[in-house]
């Protein structure tokens, strides 16, 4: 865990070290795909060498609910041909696990997909960006999907999240994440983690929602537990239904704030999500408190 921040439940700490140690024992193929170039598969090694390559001094990550990408994909592969990031993390994908992925590629960028029917994820990958996808880290319960990024001296991962609403495993789904953190701390101690994605929570005071939800508390205790700041400060869901209000659905959370700017633009195609776009220097930011 992260600083001092916030206190334990009764019995949390020895569930999520049980959670933990079934994640290790998850860690069964570790041995990276080098079936598409560039973009390298499960790779959790301490010693890996691979550095983000990129000309430019900054670097570019997109993320959407884009409220299914088979019919807001000709606006995915046209905000992709014009802005060019370096990662576009989709959520909400709503594509079967077992949809060929072919008719969703684009020209310069590599698709992994993590689909599923009601929920899903998927990234773009610029093909001049060299980073691992590290599937260990991934659980086929929950629609997420992992990247470690070596910036000179500084480990990055991202992870991607999607977490429907109303969904009754939400306690579950944080507890995974709780040991997916603590997974990366034991091989990265000084490790930036970020995860961002459509996490579908309500939070007064962290979030400014117009209530506060359990799935928002157990978020946002998980938030502090791991000093894990929130960096999305204006709504991401447009009301689009009588009686909606603007929320902050889709989250970044973050070990480094410090490092990134935050914008929103309008969304993709027929989402009613906003695009959110993150930039930060190539050249590390170091955390400002270092992981205790």
């Amino acid at each position: 865990m992260r600083g001092n921040k916030g206190t334990w439940q009764a019995g949390d700490k020895s569930r999520w070290q049980r959670a933990v140690r079934q994640l290790q024992r998850q860690q069964v193929d570790l041995r990276p795909d080098f079936s598409r170039p560039k973009v390298l598969s499960d790779c959790l090694s301490v010693d890996d060498p691979k550095c983000l390559d990129t000309p430019l001094n900054y670097f570019f990550i997109n993320f959407c609910n884009i409220r299914g990408l088979r019919s807001n994909f000709q606006s995915v592969e046209h905000h992709l041909s014009s802005s060019k990031p370096h990662l576009l993390f989709l959520t909400e994908t709503q594509v079967s696990e077992a949809t060929d992925s072919s008719p969703f590629s684009v020209s310069s960028y590599f698709l992994y997909p993590h689909f599923r029917s009601k929920a899903g994820c998927c990234v773009y990958v610029r093909n001049d960006l060299t980073c691992s996808r590290a599937h260990a880290l991934e659980s086929s319960e929950f629609s997420t999907t992992d990247y470690r990024l070596q910036s000179h001296s500084h480990t990055k991962f991202i992870c991607a999240v999607y977490l429907s609403p109303n969904s009754s495993d939400y306690k579950k789904f944080f507890d995974y994440l709780t040991s997916k953190v603590e997974h990366i701390l034991t091989l990265f101690p000084f490790a930036e983690i970020s995860i961002l994605g459509d996490f579908n929570v309500h939070h007064q005071l962290w979030l400014s929602s117009p209530f506060t939800d359990h799935p928002g508390e157990v978020a946002y205790i998980f938030a502090i537990l791991h000093d894990l700041e929130q960096l999305v400060q204006h709504p991401t869901r447009i009301p689009d239904r009588l009686g909606d209000t603007p929320n902050i659905l889709d989250l970044f959370l973050t070990s480094n704030p410090s490092a990134y700017a935050v914008t929103l633009s309008s969304p993709l195609g027929s989402s009613n999500h906003n695009l959110i776009s993150l930039s930060c220097p190539i050249t590390p930011i170091p955390p400002q408190d270092s992981p205790k």
